[in-house]
């Protein structure tokens, strides 16, 4: 798998993220606009019992667009539960001379959105996919 770096930013993201949800993160990526935190599998409803504001009370803290997605060992679930928010229709996995391709169609009217502005959500699902599973690609198509 990737080698993974964490910076202090990111550790302060985790460690807020984790005081806001009480429970701890597998994952947290950023890009210019957004950060992701995956948690454990069936953690979300918990964390919303806990702190039903979470989203907003990270946003105001980070100044940022927060995301949240539970992890799974099942390639296709975890791809839908990052994906989720964008009404996936289909997830498709291509395989050929050892390289896995993704291909995800989601609702029309949220394509932008998947991909972000230069492609930056796109990628930063990419990486969240990439740090556990051995993919190549992200590919958003129409259906």
């Amino acid at each position: 798998m990737n080698e993974i770096t964490v910076d202090n930013q990111t550790m302060g993201y985790i460690k807020l993220f984790e005081s806001y949800a009480r429970t701890s993160v597998y994952e947290c990526l950023e890009n210019e606009e957004m950060v992701l935190f995956v948690v454990g599998e069936r953690k979300l409803a918990d964390i919303f019992k806990k702190h039903e504001n979470i989203i907003a009370d990270l946003k105001t803290k980070i100044n940022k667009r927060i995301l949240m997605a539970e992890f799974s060992s099942d390639l296709l679930t975890f791809i839908h539960n990052l994906f989720y928010r964008y009404d996936v229709k289909e997830i498709d996995l291509i395989w050929k001379d050892n390289i896995t391709n993704v291909f995800i169609a989601i609702a029309p009217e949220n394509i932008g959105k998947a991909i972000g502005k230069d492609s930056r959500n796109i990628k930063l699902m990419r990486d969240a996919i990439a740090r556990y599973f051995k993919i190549k690609n992200v590919i958003i198509k129409q259906r």
